[in-house]
């Protein structure tokens, strides 16, 4: 397609990255392409860039004298799926238009230097599944408007200097395994709508600002596929809830450094990443004890 040439012309003209030379842009390395039906009353076969990835290409660029930054004109990109370009070294700000990249379904812009706040537009992409902006240094809110992208299922955004408080919207993404915003600058409160994301494996909160008791719609009973959680190195306070002795296939729960009430309970997953088999057993052994002093007494001796 047209637009989609002019857009990758535009990055040449910007990063120059090696080997994007030539006459056919799908034979450029990073660059896969596809074909679609385009069209209402006479559908046809279009040509499209289907994905783009690239990987250290501002060195290149900055011998070049150029500014590595993502330009607006990616947001033509409206057929691409996946956009991955972790690990180049971008600057500047995450344009607004990458809103307009309706069939994204994944978008890895991590190990940047991106600065400036989130896109309130990411929440208009309702095939993403895969978010990535870890490791850069993004900053302001996390735009509640993310909990609109109602097909995502893997959110990172950990080590950033993001502020402000964690938006209940998020509790909407029903299909969310994964959400990372650990090592950032967060405060507030976790908002109970968490506990909504009954498809959720993993959440990491650790090393930000947030306070106040943790919600016990965390681990209620229909959170019950949650197998990691990483509270730690905040200022929560209050007892930790009992309805923690309901997940059943916690592997591994951290909520130290932190002022929490006693009784106090942790679990690691000693047996590594790949042994939850043997982490879920550590994990029950190390719950029992505060489990079994849950009101009414013994109501969870099956630990």
């Amino acid at each position: 397609r047209k637009a989609d040439r002019e857009a990758l012309q535009d990055m040449v003209e910007r990063w120059a990255p090696p080997g994007w030379k030539g006459d056919d842009p799908c034979a450029w390395p990073g660059v896969t392409c596809g074909v679609a039906k385009v069209g209402v009353l006479m559908p046809a076969d279009v040509g499209f860039v289907k994905s783009i990835s690239v990987s250290n290409v501002c060195p290149a660029a900055e011998e070049l004298g150029l500014e590595c930054v993502l330009p607006p004109s990616i947001g033509t990109l409206d057929l691409t799926e996946s956009l991955y370009l972790a690990g180049n070294g971008f600057v500047g700000w995450i344009p607004d238009e990458i809103s307009g990249m309706a069939s994204l379904k994944a978008l890895y812009l991590n190990s940047n230097s991106f600065t400036g706040s989130i896109p309130p537009g990411l929440g208009a992409l309702k095939k993403l599944e895969k978010l990535h902006l870890n490791g850069n240094f993004l900053t302001g809110a996390i735009p509640q408007e993310l909990g609109k992208a109602t097909a995502l299922v893997q959110i990172d955004l950990q080590n950033n200097e993001l502020e402000w408080t964690i938006p209940g919207q998020l509790g909407q993404l029903s299909h969310l395994t994964s959400l990372d915003l650990s090592d950032n600058k967060l405060v507030g409160y976790i908002p109970e709508e968490l506990g909504q994301l009954s498809s959720l494996h993993r959440i990491d909160l650790h090393h930000n600002l947030l306070a106040g008791e943790i919600p016990p719609e965390l681990f209620g009973r229909h959170m019950g596929a949650l197998m990691k959680v990483d509270l730690s190195d905040n200022n929560f306070t209050g007892p930790i809830p009992y309805d923690v002795c309901h997940l059943e296939r916690l592997v591994m729960l951290r909520l130290d450094d932190n002022d929490l009430d006693p009784p106090l309970v942790s679990c690691e997953a000693p047996h590594g990443h790949h042994s939850d088999v043997e982490n879920r057993q550590h994990c029950r052994e190390e719950l029992r004890s505060f489990c079994v002093t849950a009101p009414p007494f013994g109501l969870h001796d099956e630990l």
